[in-house]
């Protein structure tokens, strides 16, 4: 039954993109399947309400297709293995395991599809409407007009990919408080080694 609604899900959300726009999200997609690991650096600007909250700076890595870690030069971070999400930053503390639906696997998704490409993925799973701008980027937006009791709810996401390669360069997080998440890459280098140790905990 749950393949059977993802896959309605699936046909509806490829309807409702126009063939070009579909097309841009296959070759996004592509892009990110060549990378097996990325190591770069990773900016986080947090401004809520219209005011500068944080500003934070660390290393970041990813190994495809279920690892990543943001290591803040302030302490903070989010590293995701398999199984598990370990998280002090923002909101969010503490070691929480991946539960299927649950809030935690949404977040880390939305890191982990977003450094891979698949866009689609990531609104089937979650509920989200696509539209795509081109600009100074190909601008993906995500948008879910859901409300939850609890906890955060990203009404807008946006993933900004480099026109040139197609690779990820910024992630832009609106959520249902007015606070307002950018992550930029910069420097990255992709399918380089990456030690395994970093997303043990």
């Amino acid at each position: 039954m749950k393949k059977l609604l993802s896959l309605l899900t699936f046909t509806l959300l490829v309807f409702l993109l126009q063939a070009q726009d579909f097309n841009l999200l296959q070759s996004i997609k592509a892009a990110g399947d060549n990378v097996k690991t990325l190591e770069a650096q990773l900016d986080n600007i947090t401004v809520r309400n219209g005011k500068l909250v944080r500003s934070q700076t660390g290393p970041l890595y990813c190994v495809s297709p279920n690892e990543f870690a943001a290591l803040f030069e302030t302490g903070q971070y989010m590293i995701v293995n398999e199984k598990q999400i370990k998280v002090d930053i923002g909101l969010f503390h503490g070691t929480f395991k991946l539960k299927e639906g649950g809030r935690m696997r949404m977040l880390s998704n939305i890191f982990l599809c977003s450094f891979q490409g698949q866009c689609q993925k990531l609104a089937e799973e979650n509920g989200y409407n696509i539209d795509i701008e081109t600009d100074e980027y190909h601008t993906v937006i995500f948008t879910n007009d859901k409300k939850r009791l609890f906890g955060v709810n990203y009404k807008k996401i946006i993933f900004n990919f480099n026109k040139s390669d197609l690779h990820l360069k910024e992630i832009i997080l609106y959520d249902s408080r007015g606070t307002c998440d950018t992550y930029i890459i910069s420097n990255p280098r992709y399918n380089v080694d990456v030690s395994p140790d970093i997303f043990n905990f």
